[in-house]
């Protein structure tokens, strides 16, 4: 081999060996990109994870508050509609009920009655065994009212004091006095008893009916309704009466 023929193949080698070494690099340097690779994909995982698990967690967090939100919203509402001391609901309600209950009776062209119910002597109650008493027989009373009702559509109020109104929508005069009778019948049975008191308790009711008479307002069934309690407080008592429009 001559000395040029050599030096050629020596160069010939020596690039071989820097083409080898470079791709050896290459190799190392995609293995490489390929660990660096997996391991962002794997980062990106454990991010995702990690965010959804975040989101997941703040989702179940905004439920519960939004639960809690819905559970105090309800409580405020019924609080809003409700008599504190007997459950019942209150007048606030009442005049926003008699006002839809009155619309609806005009437009279906059914009856509305309303009963107004009243303690007999009740101040007599509270002057001799004290308001805490009293308290307990407007609570006594307003169970035997809520009993007496059958119909999902009835409601009863108290309307203030010992004062207490019924609304019967679909019902006419003969169904409304029959309601009240009926109560007032099962109260004047009863004793009231709470700690040492024990006594016999009646009621009188007011009824009035509206069926689409003319020129007839809810403050005027209410109105009605009223004097025909006035008649029954009038005529002694533990009765029901009822008034027509004029």
């Amino acid at each position: 081999m001559g000395l040029f023929a050599f030096y050629q193949c020596r160069a010939t080698r020596r690039q071989y060996q820097k083409k080898d070494l470079e791709l050896k690099q290459a190799i190392t340097d995609i293995e490489q990109s390929k660990v660096a690779l997996q391991a962002l994909v794997e980062e990106q995982k454990q991010s995702q994870d990690l965010l959804e698990d975040r989101v997941q967690e703040r989702t179940l967090e905004l439920n519960i508050t939004l639960q809690e939100l819905e559970s105090v919203n309800q409580e405020l509402e019924r609080k809003n509609v409700s008599d504190e001391l007997t459950g019942l609901h209150n007048r606030r309600f009442y005049d926003q009920k008699i006002q839809a209950e009155y619309r609806r009776s005009r437009r279906n062209l059914t009856p509305l009655s309303l009963v107004i119910i009243d303690i007999d002597h009740f101040k007599s109650v509270n002057d001799t065994y004290g308001h805490l008493v009293g308290d307990q027989c407007l609570i006594w009373l307003s169970k035997h009212i809520q009993k007496s009702l059958k119909r999902s559509t009835d409601k009863a109020f108290r309307y203030g004091g010992e004062e207490f109104c019924l609304i019967l929508p679909d019902t006419d005069l003969t169904g409304a006095i029959a309601l009240a009778e009926k109560l007032r019948e099962t109260i004047a049975t009863e004793h009231f008893q709470f700690e040492q008191a024990d006594f016999s308790v009646t009621i009188s009711c007011g009824v009035s009916t509206y069926q689409q008479q003319n020129d007839v307002t809810p403050e005027q069934l209410f109105s009605v309704a009223d004097k025909a309690l006035y008649k029954a407080k009038h005529n002694g008592r533990n009765q029901t009466q009822y008034h027509q429009f004029t």
